[in-house]
């Protein structure tokens, strides 16, 4: 389901300010160290991922992005109608079946894919369903290359820190290198991984680690 450019910044800065005023509060206030358990790791984690949403994948990945679209990989810019170039790719998006799609900013967009439509536990293996998936975004992707793409690879809190960042990493990839067979340019897409640190749901029920078993697509068109 898409929404609407006009108001999601208000709501945006609001999450973003939320988050880090909660960072901020949970900051301890004696001069001595406190210990972090698993169990507050996920809290906390899972806490800020359902505070921020689209804004921290946005923050996290512009600089990705920017770097891409300041080479020659998309070429020139769209101008003046950098909107109407990222509302009709965000509505040809949302029309793939287990996608949801995000307007982070004007020329900006967070695609989502369904729960556990790309891996099964501790697997960086794409499911057979999500391929066909894919495909269709590919489609998408080519009939629009102005714009840069990141794979932003997360896991739930299962496992190791060390761990869950190296197969955040190779999601990643799995989902950027199965789009660049399908035909995007690999100049103007890169992969990221981050780990078990920002979930979207809570760790402590299996529907919400399905959830953060997930890799979305970030997505900035280049104006200029």
């Amino acid at each position: 389901m898409t929404r609407d450019r006009k108001s999601i910044a208000a709501p945006a800065l609001c999450a973003l300010g939320l988050v880090l005023a909660g960072c901020a509060y949970m900051q301890p206030q004696s001069d001595h160290p406190q210990r972090t358990t698993e169990r507050d790791k996920t809290k906390k984690g899972a806490a800020i991922g359902a505070a921020s949403g689209a804004v921290l994948g946005a923050v996290l990945g512009e600089g990705e992005l920017d770097e891409i679209l300041a080479g020659a990989a998309v070429g020139a810019g769209v101008g003046a109608g950098v909107g109407a170039y990222m509302d009709k790719q965000e509505e040809e998006l949302a029309r793939i079946p287990g996608t949801s799609v995000e307007r982070v900013a004007d020329d900006m967009l967070l695609v989502h894919f369904d729960s556990d439509i790309l891996f099964t536990v501790d697997s960086a293996l794409l499911n057979p369903g999500s391929r066909a998936t894919l495909d269709q975004a590919a489609q998408v992707f080519a009939q629009h290359p102005k714009t840069a793409i990141i794979a932003q690879g997360h896991t739930d809190s299962t496992g190791s820190e060390v761990h869950n960042q190296e197969l955040s990493e190779r999601r990643a990839e799995a989902v950027m290198n199965h789009l660049i067979g399908r035909g995007v340019d690999r100049a103007r897409i890169t992969a990221v991984g981050y780990g078990e640190g920002h979930p979207v749901a809570s760790n402590e029920t299996s529907s919400g680690r399905a959830q953060n078993r997930r890799v979305d697509l970030l997505l900035k068109a280049k104006a200029r």
